[in-house]
């Protein structure tokens, strides 16, 4: 079979998904949180060729004894890329930003585990039998949990304020103005291995237990993170760190490393249907 074709038809699955992966970056320039991800590559076997086996009839010979032939490549893992997006101010004090390293955590809304997210737009949702009572909704759905894994619940008696810590500041609206902190704060995690994280869709992640090492689990690389730890911005949204600019070279430069292998496979084909009307 011809080595060329093996090559070629391996580098069109890779760079297939380079392309998916650098597409899908761009339609998300924009989206609040998005961490952008990075297509690896890998090499496929390769064969080491011995073409000179009587090494006493090639005295003075300069080239090596052997020729090592590879099989194209691979596509590797995708892996999150973590740098910090730019501050976009919104004025909404439910709009959270988290600065530096952290997730918020926010409950699957059909079966209630445990997401994480960076997107911090957040919105008040009504509690669906407790007049008055509301819970703080992430765009998927998903209920924001506070520091001991619990939906955050909130009472329309009170103005509400989130400090740099993600503790929460109640001031009664009927009162005397004084403001008391509600037991409750938001929760935020790190996450020691972020390239264990699986894209659940609508900027939600969940930690992919079939990646993960042997007698461990999801817990074992998720730490909550402490007041002193966390840095909170309310009124802002983090943004995209997706470069368009490099996004689209990098897109550019893989489709046409595409159409190249696209063409590579073709004269391959040929080649082997001019040896096949040798042969007849």
């Amino acid at each position: 079979m011809n080595t060329s074709l093996f090559i070629s038809s391996g580098a069109l699955q890779a760079y297939q998904q380079k392309i998916d992966t650098s597409a899908n970056n761009v339609a998300n320039v924009y989206t609040p949180g998005f961490k952008r991800k990075d297509q690896t590559f890998s090499a496929i076997l390769a064969s080491q060729i011995h073409n000179q086996q009587r090494i006493n009839e090639e005295v003075g010979r300069l080239t090596p004894n052997g020729i090592r032939v590879g099989y194209g490549v691979r596509a590797g893992i995708s892996q999150i890329d973590m740098a910090q997006g730019q501050a976009m101010e919104t004025g909404n004090p439910f709009d959270l930003m988290i600065q530096g390293k952290g997730f918020f955590q926010i409950a699957d809304p059909v079966t209630g585990e445990v997401r994480y997210t960076r997107d911090g737009s957040f919105h008040l949702s009504p509690h669906p039998t407790q007049p008055g009572i509301f819970h703080l909704v992430h765009g998927s759905g998903g209920r924001l949990l506070d520091q001991n894994g619990n939906p955050i619940v909130l009472n329309e008696q009170y103005e509400i304020k989130m400090d740099p810590t993600g503790r929460i500041q109640l001031k009664n609206k009927n009162g005397d103005g004084m403001t008391t902190i509600s037991p409750q704060r938001i929760g935020v995690v790190d996450i020691e291995n972020p390239h264990l994280l699986k894209n659940m869709g609508e900027n939600v992640y969940a930690i992919d237990s079939t990646v993960l090492p042997n007698g461990t689990t999801p817990a074992n690389d998720v730490r909550p993170m402490q007041l002193e730890e966390i840095q909170l911005s309310s009124g802002y949204l983090e943004g995209s760190n997706v470069n368009l600019v490099k996004e689209m070279t990098d897109l550019m430069a893989a489709q046409r490393s595409f159409q190249l292998n696209a063409r590579a496979v073709s004269y391959a084909d040929q080649m082997m249907g001019i040896a096949n009307n040798i042969l007849k």
